[in-house]
């Protein structure tokens, strides 16, 4: 039986971007990344990650949210409060992870 690391805590790391690292590290299911300086989030990346659950990247300085986290399979919460951005609103975000996540889908540019 194979075990892997399933969540990864980089909260108060001072630091400016995901770590490559944590993109390889499939069963990851919980990212919690809150409190550091990130500017921007890759989506493409995070979507490779399949068992993510839960992405918390509260209080970074996040100016644009990509509708494109909305694509992340198996995501059910995600916190951005506390960032630079000024869309989706802050009554969105009050409503919780369900109502960002489905927010952003709608946002998502179609083909």
């Amino acid at each position: 039986r194979r075990f892997g690391i399933k969540e990864a805590v980089v909260s108060t790391q001072s630091t400016g971007a995901i770590p490559e690292c944590l993109y390889s590290i499939p069963a990851i299911c919980n990212l919690i990344i809150s409190n550091n300086q990130i500017r921007a989030v890759e989506p493409a990346k995070l979507i490779t990650m399949t068992s993510l659950v839960c992405l918390d990247l509260e209080n970074n300085n996040i100016g644009r949210l990509p509708p494109e986290l909305s694509l992340i399979p198996n995501l059910r919460t995600l916190l951005v409060m506390g960032n630079t951005f000024k869309i989706p609103r802050a009554d969105v975000l009050a409503k919780g992870s369900a109502e960002v996540i489905t927010w952003l889908k709608n946002k998502v540019p179609q083909p």
